[in-house]
């Protein structure tokens, strides 16, 4: 467990490849809408990109439309986006979702406790999970030049097979 912590940690300093993949910490969050809730597990075979964010985040404004598009983009061969919030309004953060027309699914993290189990140093911070469950990119706030990498990472993720070997 001090490793997994060790290395979330480390993941969450900016962008990083990991060169062992890791379990993701499984969560189930209460969705921002509070139409039901979200258990990460659900997705297994499918590559997931979860986002921790915060309607007061400047960088986390600026990610949204691209997380959107990529999402558009990608949703049909077995991408989805979790993005994560922490705010303790709940109303700011439906407000935000609303201004930024976010289409991806959105959950609450009212506790901050998984956000604990992922060791978020900060916002926005986003996990790439492969379809085994497996954390393998990771990346701490937001730069126009992320985008590339991070379109990359999940295209080379959506090809790979759940038995693709780390």
């Amino acid at each position: 467990m001090l490793l997994l912590c060790c290395a979330l940690l480390a993941g969450g300093c900016g962008e990083e490849r990991f060169a062992e993949p890791m379990q993701a910490p499984d969560f189930t969050l209460p969705t921002l809408d509070g139409s039901g809730q979200v258990t990460l597990g659900d997705y297994r075979g499918d590559v997931v990109y979860l986002t921790f964010w915060a309607s007061w985040c400047v960088p986390c404004a600026q990610e949204m439309p691209y997380l959107n598009q990529i999402w558009e983009r990608r949703r049909e061969e077995g991408l989805h986006i979790i993005g994560i919030n922490v705010d303790e309004d709940a109303a700011a953060a439906r407000q935000f979702a609303a201004d930024h027309d976010i289409g991806f699914t959105l959950v609450r993290d009212a506790g901050r406790d998984t956000s604990s189990a992922y060791r978020v140093p900060g916002y926005p911070t986003h996990y790439v999970i492969d379809r085994r469950g497996k954390i393998r990119y990771s990346g701490l706030g937001f730069k126009l030049d992320d985008v590339g990498a991070i379109t990359q990472e999940i295209g080379t993720l959506l090809l790979e097979s759940v038995d693709a070997t780390d």
